[in-house]
């Protein structure tokens, strides 16, 4: 079936980032609101109230956001991870997708606004993360009640965030999604990198190596870490690692030069017995999701995403 017309948006919104948005380190606040402008993709969700989380120490660097949905399970939980190849997003740029994924999962969400590159390199987001998955166990959720998710590179964070949790000798969440998720930040082994360029009205590959390199030190640097680091690139942890993970969802869009990421990821999550749907959505952009409310695919695939959610966490 052919792509609707709304969701067409989408590729437009993203070609216009693109176009204002060169990957450089000389403005990184100016290169932030322009993508800040994805927020428009989505519609206003309705019936959820907000509230701010500046400066509490126990959560990380920076703030953070609670979305509460009107009669929403007080006892579960999305600890969302905005995407923006670590360099990029806000809470203003996907509060909107956090709080239909919300809605749709019948839960509370929190929305963490790690540390971002060039300024806060690895391991700042993902220890942000960290935090901010302590700090729902300290304010009494269960890890069985807590869903870790996210888009992009998010979509990492969904992942690596439980792999840190469980090696730091907490619970393991109760789910994982991950949507258009940067599991390989080595930027290599995914043929979908390399062949989705025309498609892809988002990403290139000068555009990949940029992030990758902000995030983990240009190779044979100071300073530089290992892309494959499991912490950074989930894809590359061992098999008895996977095995600790909870289930996952994984939605892949088909014209993403991130796809084989995902599909990769659920073949190793598959390998190691960890229960896991992957959904590839053919004609898709990269996080098509951001069309909530606007695009019959995007509102079916977060239709779907909460039934599942709803399942595996009693929510």
């Amino acid at each position: 079936m052919a792509p609707s017309k709304e969701s067409a948006a989408l590729t437009t919104l993203f070609r216009t980032i693109v176009s204002q948005n060169p990957p450089d380190d000389q403005h990184p606040a100016i290169n932030r609101l322009v993508y800040d402008q994805v927020a428009t993709a989505s519609s206003e969700p309705t019936d959820l109230t907000y509230e701010d989380l500046p400066h509490d120490p126990k959560l990380g660097r920076g703030p953070a956001l609670w979305l509460r949905p009107l009669h929403a399970s007080p006892k579960h939980v999305l600890l969302f991870f905005h995407g923006g190849g670590y360099s990029f997003g806000s809470l203003a740029s996907h509060r909107k997708l956090c709080g239909h994924l919300a809605k749709a999962c019948n839960a509370y969400a929190l929305m963490i606004d790690y540390r971002l590159t060039p300024e806060h390199p690895f391991p700042a987001a993902l220890e942000d993360c960290v935090a901010g998955y302590r700090y729902l166990l300290d304010q009494g959720f269960e890890a069985k009640n807590i869903v870790t998710i996210g888009d992009s590179c998010g979509g990492g964070l969904a992942t690596t965030v439980p792999l840190k949790a469980v090696r730091e000798g907490l619970p393991a969440p109760g789910a994982v999604v991950a949507l258009s998720p940067w599991f390989d930040v080595e930027c290599q082994e995914s043929p979908s990198l390399h062949v989705s360029g025309e498609t892809d009205a988002l990403g290139t590959m000068e555009g990949m190596y940029v992030i990758r390199d902000r995030y983990c030190g240009k190779k044979g640097s100071a300073g530089a870490v290992d892309p494959r680091d499991p912490t950074i690139s989930a894809v590359y942890a061992g098999e008895e690692e996977l095995k600790k993970l909870p289930p996952h969802w994984i939605s892949c869009a088909g014209d993403d030069m991130l796809r084989d990421d995902g599909t990769r990821m659920a073949e190793r999550l598959e390998k190691a017995g960890v229960e896991t749907v992957v959904k590839t959505h053919e004609g898709m952009q990269h996080v098509f999701e951001f069309m909530a409310g606007k695009a019959p695919e995007a509102d079916q695939s977060v239709k779907e995403i909460g039934e599942w959610v709803r399942k595996k966490i009693g929510s």
